[in-house]
């Protein structure tokens, strides 16, 4: 186990989740332009994201329910991007705490 590697995958998940927040919020005004009802379902409130530590977007709108066909490419980015950075987030969840034990169980 490298830590070097899992630093940077630290960092690299850390940035993602970022990354996730700069998407979403930049794809809101036109969602909830066009859009209002599915706006307020697909974004969760600051409080829920304050307190429980969950992303900015709703995961049943994003991925069960009907797409407007005017958005369609947007929700389809906003698809990869939270795919993508949850993906990161667990291989980092998974990678980096093994690393630690493994480091200070070899000394």
């Amino acid at each position: 186990m490298n830590l070097t590697a899992a630093m940077t995958l630290a960092f690299v998940a850390i940035f993602g989740r970022w990354y996730l927040m700069l998407v979403a919020g930049r794809a809101w005004k036109g969602i909830s332009k066009s859009h209002p009802e599915f706006a307020a379902e697909l974004y969760a409130s600051g409080l829920d994201m304050a307190f429980y530590g969950i992303g900015p977007l709703n995961w049943k709108p994003l991925f069960r329910h009907p797409v407007p066909h005017d958005i369609e490419s947007t929700i389809r980015r906003l698809r990869r991007v939270v795919l993508t950075t949850g993906l990161l987030g667990l291989a980092a969840l998974i990678y980096v705490p093994a690393t630690f034990l493994h480091e200070a169980m070899i000394g």
